[in-house]
């Protein structure tokens, strides 16, 4: 056998493995953790995303790219979200960011060069 398929065996072995696995446990934890903050009621992300019922956002959950569209109503520790494919339910324990949709707010049109 080649010397280069050991070195790459030894690299999968001591690496990639333990680093999935770890990516894993992580994973795990953060769950168990949101689990006990929903129990004793201090999950703070409902109220957070309340003020922006009705406004379109950007929502980043998890480890995906945002979604666009309209909160429509939360219930419990689930946001709902309408945009231009349907309707999509969210986990407010996966939301790591909301962002109103960038909108021109002073009411200026921004000039085009064609």
């Amino acid at each position: 056998m080649h010397p280069w398929f050991w070195w790459i065996l030894i690299f999968i072995l001591l690496f990639v493995i333990p680093a999935k696995r770890a990516l894993q446990h992580r994973q795990i934890m953060v769950s168990k953790r949101n689990r006990v903050k929903r129990r004793k009621g201090e999950n703070v992300m409902n109220e957070l995303v309340k003020s922006y019922i009705g406004k379109e956002v950007i929502v980043w959950a998890g480890n995906s790219s945002g979604v666009n569209g309209t909160i429509t109503k939360i219930e419990e520790n689930w946001v709902e979200l309408e945009d231009k494919y349907g309707t999509q339910i969210l986990n407010t324990d996966y939301i790591s960011r909301i962002q109103e949709y960038p909108r021109n707010k002073n009411g200026k049109k921004k000039a085009v060069i064609v």
